[in-house]
């Protein structure tokens, strides 16, 4: 995350000629999204979220939404552009934001497979 983070921002701010302001909103949502990647990546601690199922917890799926709805408005809103001196973001950003989002949830789900996946029948679930 702090690598993703750090690579984002110079990334916005030096090839897409990003403002500060947008740079910095770019690393909030970065971290927002890879925090929702490991919520549903941790919900078991030695397994898969394919194995766990990732649409079963509601109320983690619930959360997320309220969790990336905020986001919305932080990123879009301009009272809270103002408040916390952000600015929108485009679909570019976007992608290199899920894609840093996507990359956190493969290393956890990797560590979780060289950690666990060789010995899955001795390992009972944490759920």
């Amino acid at each position: 995350m702090i690598i993703g983070g750090y690579w984002l921002y110079f990334f916005e701010t030096r090839v897409g000629g990003e403002s500060i302001s947008a740079a910095r909103t770019a690393v909030i949502n970065v971290i927002v999204m890879v925090e929702v990647a490991y919520l549903f990546s941790c919900r078991s601690l030695n397994h898969s979220v394919f194995y766990v199922g990732l649409f079963t917890n509601r109320l983690a799926l619930l959360g997320a939404a309220g969790m990336i709805g905020a986001q919305m408005l932080f990123t879009y809103a301009p009272f809270m552009n103002r408040l916390f001196h952000t600015a929108p973001l485009d679909g570019g950003a976007w992608l290199r934001i899920l894609g840093v989002a996507l990359l956190s949830f493969g290393v956890v789900e990797l560590e979780k497979w060289l950690r666990f996946g060789r010995h899955r029948d001795t390992i009972a679930p944490v759920e």
